[in-house]
């Protein structure tokens, strides 16, 4: 005897039965684990209901009992199985997942994404999702949400934040996708927040000051902000952070300014210029200009002298040789170098550097001691010692202090006994400051008139 059983039937004879389990079609006792245990000696099975699903996405309305509107999500129906058969999406028999249609002959569903960002400083900034490859998977469906943007069918995609703002950290979904059907969605677990980039500094100033002396530079940072400066307008390395930054120049030089927010730690997209403009005082007559390309040089690539965070370098030469100071006795008075010819005439510019007149160090410190280096100052000198001008100073660690003597207008002196090494800082209008070195003693800051030449050494401070 066949038996029909309509669908309304069966919830009755569910909604009636006394038992926890239902057998169908037979009179022995269900299963042990089986709620409805379709048991009887003749063949048949379980017809389903058939539904058009044209959108595997949603729950149609009017197709099932009591749900007039299409419904999005629904996780109180996870598990419903129905036979769908609209060819289109896909024939056959689908179970509702709570978000989606699921083909029983699916792939699993992904496992957790990951990023490689969760925290994005401006819109346009980009960022990737990631997911384990599914076994059987051809494909992958990503979504994301309004204001997120990306194209992808494979486990990475590469997103791009076209809208700052924060995005749930249910919005950006993936399944994965076989010649059977579609996997249930993997949401992501994180948030993306896409935090907004401050605008430049503004109010660029600095002061004027002498050669070697501390220069202020100061901007106001965006609303939230700090300042960080650099060397240059992109890269380059940071010098110093705050409003505002002091420090003693050799020559006018530019620093750079740029908006962090102290918050989000997002810079400014681009950073403002400050000029430090450095005066040379005192009688110096402006040479014409000397090439000096590729023909500056350390004696020695070595910086062993280290003291107190200050790095002094080898000694500076130039490899154009010059055996005279132009401008007879007073090199004082003009941007002027020579080789560094001893008593007896020999050359001892490569291994102990050249002489030159203040007034070279002056005018072409930035080409003597290029980059990071710079030519010191007297503070520096006192900072290395460790000891004021007025103070025999340290033996001990200024070994490498070669005392390589001075020049007049042609003779050179003192070699081997002193070692003389001009600072930039300027005394009055005709003095400078100097290092002076003996084979026991270190003068850090000496003042003298310029009417010598003397060895450089470039300095700059410990990272």
């Amino acid at each position: 005897m066949k038996i029909k059983i309509s669908v309304l039937s069966f919830a009755l004879l569910l909604s009636v039965n006394l038992r926890a389990q239902v057998t169908i079609g037979g009179l022995t006792a269900p299963k042990a684990g089986a709620l409805l245990d379709l048991n009887s000696t003749s063949h048949g099975g379980l017809v389903l209901s058939n539904v058009d699903l044209s959108d595997l996405s949603v729950i149609p309305g009017g197709s099932f009992v009591d749900i007039p509107a299409t419904q999005d999500r629904n996780l109180e129906l996870a598990g419903m199985i129905v036979y769908n058969i609209n060819t289109t999406s896909g024939a056959g028999v689908h179970v509702w997942d709570g978000d989606d249609w699921i083909k029983l002959c699916a792939p699993p569903t992904p496992g957790p994404i990951t990023f490689s960002d969760t925290t994005l400083c401006g819109a346009g900034v980009t960022f990737t999702a990631k997911i384990d490859r599914i076994k059987g998977a051809i494909g992958y469906v990503w979504t994301l949400p309004a204001g997120l943007t990306g194209t992808s069918n494979d486990t990475i995609i590469t997103i791009t934040g076209a809208l700052e703002g924060v995005y749930p950290a249910d919005s950006i979904t993936v399944r994965a996708e076989s010649a059977c059907g579609g996997s249930s969605r993997r949401y992501s677990t994180q948030k993306i927040v896409i935090n907004a980039i401050p605008a430049e500094p503004t109010d660029a100033s600095s002061n004027s000051g002498d050669s070697g002396s501390s220069i202020l530079f100061s901007a106001t940072p965006a609303p939230g902000c700090t300042i960080d400066w650099y060397d240059a307008d992109t890269g380059g390395t940071k010098v110093a952070s705050g409003d505002s930054y002091s420090l003693p120049l050799n020559v006018t030089t530019t620093y750079y300014a740029e908006s962090r927010d102290t918050t989000t730690e997002c810079v400014s997209a681009t950073r403002l210029a400050v000029i430090g403009t450095v005066k040379i005082f005192g009688t110096c007559i402006v040479s014409s200009l000397l090439d000096l390309t590729g023909k500056v040089e350390f004696v020695s690539t070595d910086t062993t002298s280290v003291r107190g965070g200050i790095i002094f370098s080898a000694p500076v030469k130039i490899t154009d040789s010059k055996t005279t100071f132009d401008g007879g006795s007073n090199p004082n008075f003009k941007a002027d170098y020579r080789d560094h010819l001893n008593l007896s005439g020999v050359n001892d510019t490569d291994s102990l550097g050249s002489w030159f007149s203040w007034c070279m160090v002056a005018q072409y410190a930035d080409v003597l001691c290029p980059g990071q280096w710079q030519v010191p100052t007297k503070q520096n000198f006192q900072d290395y010692a460790g000891v004021d001008y007025s103070t025999t100073a340290i033996h001990e660690g200024i070994d490498d202090w070669l005392l390589g003597g001075l020049a007049t207008s042609s003779d050179g002196r003192g070699q081997g006994i002193f070692g003389y090494y001009w600072s930039y800082s300027r005394s009055g209008m005709d003095m400078a400051y100097r290092a002076r070195v003996s084979s026991g003693d270190f003068y850090p800051a000496d003042f003298v008139g310029r009417n010598e030449g003397y060895s450089l050494r470039c300095v700059k401070i410990a990272p």
